[in-house]
């Protein structure tokens, strides 16, 4: 193999720093957590597949480092991420032959799909080449031959099962490559296809993809392959085979796809360029609806906003991240269009990140996240780093001295929980297991990336049915009903006697049960003989909420037309805004002020407005800052401990208050605690500034120099 395995010299970085070592310990756990795994013993392996989906990290193949079963391995392991334990998992089906430095890919959220590698004997493959193992990849308790790999298998999680995919015209067989699945909504005409991804409507789900693109990689004779190759997992045909300007694979390059809503076009307008259509645009509107705002979309499509089909029909994009020659490191970034076409985008920042060896990564809210192993003849760590996509500035994630021991081997990016994983071993050494290719498993570290400001909404990543996102012409078809007081039936009651005029249908239809518990108690029984005749069934409840009140639920002549929420008017009307249109005015509008969104973080739990928590959460990332870091991290410790049902307390604080099991069914990572670390890491920076400026203050008044 021709890679260089020289070490680096340190290149210029910058880091949040800590100003002590008490004060980088603090910082080290605010950010992040270590953890013990349980469960199941899974060996340390080389050349083993990680793989995220949902809450669930999957682990397949890889060489055995064990004294007691030694060689190649076919086992699947699965870590829940919510309670840290392991499950060895008892396959059946077409079960792929042992092997190592393979791809494995999520499909969206019920199957992964393995390609490739290198196993000791073919099993299915018809197109293999024999390849003598290379010390590069530690050929200890291997046979002396294996064969290098191109078959496609799949693997259905609910059920267990793995099956082999025939494939005709397939590539030259690869190990040590990079591959990605690309989001597709595009709809299946054959519902038998063992690797579809169906819903109940036959439309493939938005997220389980529609092509496999494989990147680079190595042949049998150890030569770098210089070609993208295409699986179509609707077909399940290989469709394309095109050459590369470069050589790329696992030892130095990182493929992901781009988000919904980002185009190539916007890697490196400009921090003004918006994913998921967040700027805006502000309309007044008469008939006593105040101001209202109207959130705008893309200005080069009208199909851009997140869960609308149509922005992904024709096909996505996808990042190919590679550092070459790790003693003067060069890298680079391409974006392949959906057309296979390749756009090359020049990173020449001051600041960049070192060579780091076997990277991983992906992409969450406009950035890349980058990780991997960082070895100089003076340091070794490994290290955490993220491109903005939108200005190409490459900030280091600075996570105190949490690395500073131990032996850490492989980054995931969890995005359904904005946070990075390092698999690891705290009583091992880096350097060693580095020159075994050695993966550990027995401790996890999770870095929150909420706390450094990196947010994707949870919603937008879902299922689109999950989705709390209207398109542009529903938008503008609530904006325009909220406007015209002529449709309202009721008034929301500010503290300030201020008045919000409403319709209680639409209130109804998009606010849900606790907006008819609201309408319950204050709607007390009425003893005339017309409230009387509609009965008890006629009360509204969770089971019927989807219903607008009607005369059946509550008796015109007794549903109150006011309804008194303790809140200022400004945020009635946001939240009004919310609930009619599905989003929040634009960052520089009032109505979405810091103290406006930090009051409507208070009221979405216990409110129980389905979107508006991961709305607000989302915007206030956007907007914190020094200024307003205290109070974003006050109204955060607040919502945290203010229960979903109702005004329900929980009994405990911290991590016992993640969010409810409506918004998260099993995790115990509240979006609300990752914003209050990031506000508190905020208050923390600030105060090391003073710290600082008072230090050079006391140095120059030293100097002989006044104070004044």
């Amino acid at each position: 193999m021709s890679n260089s395995h020289g070490l680096q010299s340190t290149g210029a970085q910058r880091p949040i720093q800590a100003s002590s070592a008490h004060t980088s310990a603090n910082f080290s756990t605010l950010v992040s957590t270590v953890v013990r795994t349980t469960g199941a013993d899974v060996p340390p392996l080389v050349g083993s597949s990680t793989t995220i989906i949902e809450d669930t990290l999957y682990v397949f193949g890889g060489q055995r480092l064990s004294r007691t079963r030694p060689g190649l391995s076919n086992d699947i392991y699965a870590l829940d991420l919510t309670t840290l334990e392991w499950t060895q998992l008892e396959t059946k089906g077409d079960i792929p032959s042992p092997r190592y430095f393979h791809s494995v890919c999520a499909l969206a959220d019920t199957k992964l799909v393995c390609f490739g590698g290198m196993s000791p004997n073919g099993g299915n493959e018809a197109n293999t080449s024999p390849q003598r193992p290379s010390a590069q990849h530690s050929s200890h308790q291997l046979p002396r031959e294996v064969v290098v790999m191109s078959d496609i298998h799949i693997f259905d999680i609910p059920s267990k099962t793995w099956s082999y995919i025939p494939t005709t015209d397939a590539p030259e067989g690869r190990y040590a490559h990079c591959a990605t699945i690309l989001p597709s909504s595009a709809a299946f005409t054959n519902v038998n296809i063992p690797a579809q991804v169906i819903l109940s409507n036959g439309v493939l789900d938005g997220l389980g993809g529609a092509e496999m693109v494989v990147v680079g990689g190595q042949n049998s004779a150890n030569q770098y392959m210089d070609e993208i190759s295409v699986f179509n997992l609707r077909s399940l045909k290989w469709t394309s085979t095109r050459s590369l300007d470069r050589y790329c694979g696992a030892y130095r390059s990182v493929v992901s796809p781009l988000p919904k809503g980002m185009t190539a076009a916007m890697i490196g307008a400009g921090s003004s360029a918006t994913l998921n259509g967040t700027s805006g645009a502000i309309k007044s509107l008469g008939g006593g609806g105040g101001v209202v705002v109207a959130q705008g979309e893309d200005p080069s499509s009208n199909n851009s906003a997140p869960g609308n089909p149509a922005a992904n029909s024709e096909g996505h994009a996808m990042l190919i991240y590679s550092n070459y020659n790790f003693l003067e490191v060069r890298l680079e970034l391409q974006v392949r269009l959906p057309d296979g076409t390749l756009v090359e985008k020049p990173l020449a920042g001051p600041y960049s990140p070192p060579g780091l060896r076997f990277p991983n990564g992906g992409v969450i809210d406009n950035h890349f996240v980058l990780s991997g192993t960082y070895l100089t003849s003076s340091k070794q760590e490994y290290a955490l780093w993220v491109l903005d996509l939108r200005t190409l500035v490459w900030s280091k994630i600075d996570v105190g001295n949490v690395f500073s021991q131990g032996s850490w081997n492989r980054g995931i990016l969890w995005n359904k929980r904005n946070t990075f994983l390092i698999l690891g071993k705290k009583d091992r050494s880096l350097v060693e297991d580095y020159n075994q290719r050695r993966v550990n498993f027995n401790h996890i570290c999770m870095v929150t990336l909420e706390a450094f400001g990196l947010y994707d909404n949870p919603r937008m990543n879902s299922h689109p049915a999950l989705q709390r996102h209207f398109d542009k012409g529903a938008q503008e078809l609530g904006r325009l009903a909220l406007g015209m007081r002529d449709l309202a039936d009721m008034d929301f009651l500010a503290v300030g006697g201020e008045r919000v005029p409403v319709n209680s249908r639409i209130i109804a239809r998009r606010w849900g049960p606790y907006f008819m518990e609201l309408l319950n108690s204050a709607n007390p029984a009425s003893a005339s003989p017309t409230s009387a005749s509609f009965g008890q069934n006629a009360r509204m409840t969770p089971n019927n909420h989807h219903i607008p009140p009607t005369p059946s639920q509550i008796s015109p002549l007794t549903r109150p037309r006011t309804l008194y929420l303790p809140h200022t008017h400004q945020t009635l009307l946001t939240l009004v805004h919310f609930l009619y249109t599905s989003t929040l005015p634009p960052p520089s509008h009032p109505q979405s002020s810091p103290q406006i969104l930090c009051s409507l973080l208070q009221l979405a739990r216990p409110y129980r407005v389905e979107g508006l928590l991961e709305a607000v959460v989302e915007r206030l990332h956007q907007v914190l800052d020094g200024k307003n870091a205290a109070a974003v991290f006050n109204a955060a410790a607040m919502a945290a401990v203010v229960g979903g049902s109702g005004l329900r307390t929980p009994p405990a604080a911290g991590a016992a208050a993640a969010e409810d099991p409506d918004h998260f069914a099993k995790g115990a990572i509240s979006s609300v605690i990752g914003l209050q670390k990031r506000g508190l890491r905020g208050l923390m920076e600030g105060r090391r500034m003073r710290e600082r400026g008072r230090s050079v203050g006391a140095g120059v008044n030293g100097n002989g120099a006044s104070v004044q």
